[in-house]
């Protein structure tokens, strides 16, 4: 397993998990108080999976060679991102 923490914004999007070969199941986690968005490149609070710190983490099954981004609600919340390899 890998795990990262990943600081993000309000104005532009950024890749949490990154593509590879395989399908995987990925937690993703907000730590702090805060509200992100999840979805493709481009995601916006429009567009993306609600995701809040309340929630605990969360499982998301990234497909192979696809990534996943993500865009704070508001503020600059972190979130930890924990996936399968070495």
């Amino acid at each position: 397993m890998k795990s990262t923490q990943v600081a993000l914004n309000a104005t532009t999007d950024t890749q949490i998990i990154f593509a590879e070969p395989l399908a995987r199941d990925c937690l993703v986690h907000v730590l702090t108080s805060a509200t992100i968005y999840v979805g493709p490149s481009g995601v916006t609070s429009s567009t993306g999976l609600k995701i809040d710190n309340a929630a605990g983490p969360i499982a998301i099954t990234v497909p192979s060679n696809e990534t996943l981004y993500a865009i704070a609600a508001t503020g600059t919340p972190t979130v930890s991102v924990l996936v399968p390899g070495d």
